[in-house]
């Protein structure tokens, strides 16, 4: 396979997405306190965010002449965001648990820029890139409300 190593890193984008994704869904549901209502939907708008990458993750890996791991097993097996056990979360957790894993993700995603830069694939380093745009202004706003 010719690019190996990229497509074992966006495996591992794909891992950490999707367990991202249904942590982000326990925020969304268990947040308690006063700013319930503003945690309840920027949970939300991330979950979505995410569900649309993990799409996009996918498909990119099929494109490549790839198969994507497809299961909870698999990725709960590679994935370095671990999941959530705790069902009831203040705001303050969510956000500092969230920028834990979004400043993970940024790094990972930033690995993923750089292999794909050594492979000569743009389409690969553009959808990486964009993840790391919009997770740096995540993690802005996001130190911004501690």
């Amino acid at each position: 396979m010719k690019n190996e190593k990229l497509v074992k890193q966006l495996n591992q984008n794909l891992a950490d997405v999707q367990v991202l994704y249904v942590k982000l869904h326990n925020y969304h549901w268990n947040v308690k306190g006063l700013n319930f209502f503003g945690i309840h939907n920027v949970t939300e708008e991330y979950y979505d965010y995410f569900a649309k990458q993990y799409d996009d993750i996918a498909e990119r890996i099929l494109q490549l002449g790839e198969k994507p791991l497809t299961t909870m097993k698999s990725y709960l097996s590679i994935a370095k965001i671990k999941e959530e056990n705790k069902t009831e979360f203040t705001a303050l957790e969510v956000i500092k648990n969230t920028l834990k894993d979004f400043t993970y993700l940024a790094k990972e995603f930033k690995k993923t820029s750089k292999l794909s830069e050594n492979e000569a694939d743009l389409t690969t380093q553009a959808l990486a890139d964009g993840n790391v745009a919009w997770l740096e202004k995540a993690i802005w706003m996001l130190n911004a409300s501690k």
